[in-house]
């Protein structure tokens, strides 16, 4: 194992290296799955640094090797949100509405470095370093990629996601359950239409449909045990177009999100029956569209235990600590549905905003951390699992 003063030497000539890269990315956000030229950008840089790669062209991100028949992964995610970034941002978004304000440059910026500081430290460690698109997409990027073959032969995934709840300098870890599943639904309610002076003599579409925003996350949470953590919202309702018009049309989209793998696999039909109690006799027809994408994040012990391992010996023992689940989804679960992994979290506090928020930013602190916790992370995992 790597003593903490040999790695925080390498770690101090690389980082400055990782910190440009995260400015670039910062600077140039782009959406999911039109990530061209942050691809292009991370590529650059490897080149730069005499590491090859292997791109997905026509299609984005990239992955890279070092060390033949790779046994341990590492993730990182490299797409935006369409959010419009505050003027007064240090760096700024040069893409107006997009912006890194899920700290996925971050993430890729850490991968950089930590395959650098790898690289230096142990030239023939067994190491895949992936840099996905498309995580905030659903389906995600994640999909492809393990449908590409990117986890044959490999033993283990470890990824890192920035959390502004957590003081700079913590690495976050959890067994189990860390992020739920995120499945999208669209509900099409239909009925005859008619004069808003005579609701009575039709289907009253407007009232049926909030009668079903009210109950319908009551009516899901009474058919599940208690015990078992289940959000359903809706984040979207269409319908009408006159004030003095029934509509004959509303459609209404939402999420349904769970912590629990069993749970997950039994929701579509359990949404269904419980619309169906709430709608059946209001005359009102319905049509539900479950798209079932992101599954929970598992995170498996043996990984976690041999992760924290490792990076208690660079950081030390006061540098961890537990974090809770959250119902965020994260399609680092299609990953695990192969291999064993673990996503562990980044504190990064200072700005007082929570991720997806225009106010967040990163204390850029946290990426040394990350390449530390990185490096004495993967050796951990590749000497022991």
């Amino acid at each position: 194992m790597v003593t903490s003063e040999r790695l925080s030497e390498v770690v101090a000539s690389v980082l400055p290296k990782a910190v440009d890269l995260r400015h670039l990315l910062h600077r140039h956000p782009e959406p999911a799955y039109k990530e061209h030229q942050t691809t292009a950008l991370i590529a650059a840089a490897l080149t730069e640094n005499g590491i090859g790669y292997r791109d997905r062209k026509p299609a984005t991100g990239l992955w890279l090797d070092l060390g033949e028949s790779p046994s341990v992964a590492f993730r990182a995610d490299i797409d935006a949100l369409p959010i419009l970034e505050p003027v007064g941002n240090v760096p700024r978004s040069q893409n107006p509405g997009w912006m890194h304000a899920c700290g996925h440059d971050a993430h890729a910026a850490i991968a950089f470095g930590i395959a650098l500081a790898l690289r230096e430290i142990s030239p023939g460690a067994a190491a895949r370093f992936i840099f996905q698109p498309a995580e905030e997409a659903s389906p995600g990027g994640a999909e492809q990629l393990v449908a590409e073959g990117l986890m044959q032969g490999v033993k283990a995934i470890l990824a890192f996601h920035v959390d502004p709840s957590a003081a700079t300098g913590i690495v976050g870890v959890r067994v189990g359950p860390i992020t739920a599943s995120a499945d999208k639904f669209t509900i099409t309610m239909e009925g005859p239409g008619g004069h808003t002076a005579r609701p009575h003599k039709t289907v009253d579409l407007i009232a049926e449909a909030s009668r079903l925003v009210y109950e319908l996350p009551n009516a899901m949470r009474r058919t599940v045990d208690a015990r078992s953590p289940l959000t359903v919202a809706f984040g979207s309702i269409h319908g009408g177009t006159s004030g003095n018009v029934i509509p004959a049309r509303i459609e209404l989209e939402g999420t349904a999100r769970t912590l629990d793998p069993g749970l997950w696999e039994v929701l579509p039909g359990l949404m269904d029956k419980a619309i169906s109690s709430i709608v059946t006799g209001s005359g009102a027809t319905y049509e539900l569209g479950y798209n079932q994408a992101i599954r929970p994040v598992i995170n498996d012990s043996a990984v976690v235990e041999t992760a924290v391992a490792g990076i208690s010996d660079v950081l030390g023992e006061r540098a961890l600590e537990p974090t809770n689940a959250s119902m965020g989804g994260e399609d680092f679960s299609s990953y695990l549905a192969e291999v064993p992994g673990a996503l562990l979290r980044l504190g990064t506090s200072g700005s007082g905003h929570d991720l997806h928020s225009p106010g967040f930013t990163l204390d850029e602190a946290t990426i040394g951390v990350g390449i530390k916790a990185g490096v004495g992370a993967i050796l951990s995992m590749l000497d022991r699992l």
